[in-house]
């Protein structure tokens, strides 16, 4: 399951375990891929895809209208975020089709593509945006994080 803010230590440690939670969702969809069980591959790209739209949506909802509002930064890091995420959920978007279709070579092509695309994004949120973020709703952390456990 996902991280817990009883669990984490901070914001950025919130979040960072968040990815990680959907890295091992990735790697578990990977490995029913690679297995070739079309079954597997649908649970794994359910719960994968759950995983990824509830993060976007932590962000998007609750943890980039934080920092847009403490740092008074509309255009900045959340801006780049966001349009990463749209581009992220358009490789998913094709993703689903290939499972639709059960054609999980087109799975994995395209799967390829969005974990360079998480890689270098969750690179950013981690080392730039997390840490800003910390710094900026230090105050207001627990209560942001009882949110996102109440309501994620």
């Amino acid at each position: 399951m996902s991280a817990k803010p009883s669990d984490a230590k901070g914001l950025k440690d919130y979040f960072t375990k968040d990815h990680r939670e959907c890295d091992s969702e990735w790697a578990a969809l990977e490995a029913a891929a690679d297995a070739g069980d079309t079954a597997q591959v649908e649970q794994c790209w359910a719960e994968f895809e759950r995983c990824m739209q509830r993060h976007f949506e932590m962000e998007e909802s609750v943890l980039f209208p934080a920092i847009e509002e403490a740092t008074g930064m509309m255009g900045g890091p959340t801006f780049v975020m966001r349009s990463e995420h749209q581009q992220m959920r358009g490789v998913m978007e094709q993703m689903a089709a290939a499972v639709r279709s059960g054609d999980i070579s087109e799975l994995l092509g395209h799967g390829d593509t969005l974990l360079m695309l998480i890689q270098q994004h969750n690179v950013k949120e981690e080392n730039i945006l997390y840490p800003m973020g910390e710094n900026a709703l230090a105050a207001g952390w627990d209560e942001m994080a009882k949110k996102l456990e109440n309501d994620f």
